[in-house]
């Protein structure tokens, strides 16, 4: 089952995909109540499930808005960009540019940035989750990292210098 602070990662998710709290809350709580209709709360990881739960919702609440859902998925399969684990270990994301920048970004950018950033999901973890690419996903951190500029590595992780 899900714990609160499960619920909480859940919330944060879906904020990331909504990108306001009120829309936020109506898709987690359309989530929670199709993952407790599904009977599947034994499954290996609820959360897992829920996350997916969530973002089908999501999906299907953007086509009923008529939005166009092929702009916010545009070069999902496009050429990946070569960035090694390491750099990607070195990134920090000020939280008053972050603030800025996150109202401007699409959906999906909001929900890797989440996942990676702050869940600490791995790049082979978000590919898999989200059905992508890994080379995908490491060209969209890569996009990321050059919208909200070029960070300074976090010290005394690996690959910082001093």
């Amino acid at each position: 089952m899900l714990d609160p602070e499960a619920l909480n990662r859940l919330y944060r998710y879906a904020f990331a995909l909504e990108g306001n709290e009120a829309d936020a809350y109506d898709l987690l709580h359309d989530g929670i109540e199709r993952f407790l209709r599904s009977g599947q709360q034994s499954v290996k990881s609820p959360e897992a499930f829920a996350r997916k739960i969530i973002r089908n919702r999501f999906i299907d609440r953007l086509r009923k808005r008529k939005a166009d859902v092929v702009d916010l998925v545009e070069d999902l399969e496009s050429t990946a960009v070569d960035i090694s684990a390491s750099s990607l270990e070195t990134v920090s994301i000020a939280r008053v540019e972050l603030e800025r920048v996150w109202p401007q970004l699409e959906p999906i950018d909001r929900e890797i940035l989440l996942l990676w950033a702050v869940e600490g999901c791995s790049t082979r973890e978000l590919a898999e989750e989200l059905g992508l690419p890994r080379g995908t996903v490491l060209s969209r951190i890569h996009r990321l990292r050059a919208r909200l500029g070029k960070p300074e590595p976090c010290p005394g992780r690996m690959g910082a210098t001093p």
